[in-house]
């Protein structure tokens, strides 16, 4: 489960070293507070998929989270807007 800086780290960092583009992960992947967006950890994680050019596909339903807070819903709709998050179930 990603909850830390460092697993995040760990995230990104297999990633490119293997070569991959594009990670997919569920939400269950995550702790329920990487999605608080005052933890910071979303927002180092689009910093570092952005700088190792790494795009994130996620599936799992994040309709409740979106609608519990404007900042993430305004989050989601611009990362699929740019392609750098994907969500099998958009939020619009």
């Amino acid at each position: 489960m990603i909850r830390t800086h460092a697993d995040l780290m760990d995230l990104i960092g297999n990633a490119a070293y293997g070569g991959a583009p594009r990670l997919v992960r569920d939400k269950t992947d995550f702790a329920p507070e990487f999605w608080n967006l005052r933890s910071g950890l979303l927002g180092e994680l689009t910093q570092k998929l952005t700088n190792y050019g790494l795009t994130l596909h996620l599936t799992g339903d994040f309709s409740g989270e979106a609608a519990g807070s404007r900042a993430l819903h305004d989050f989601f709709v611009e990362t699929q807007r740019t392609g750098l998050v994907t969500l099998e179930t958009p939020i619009r």
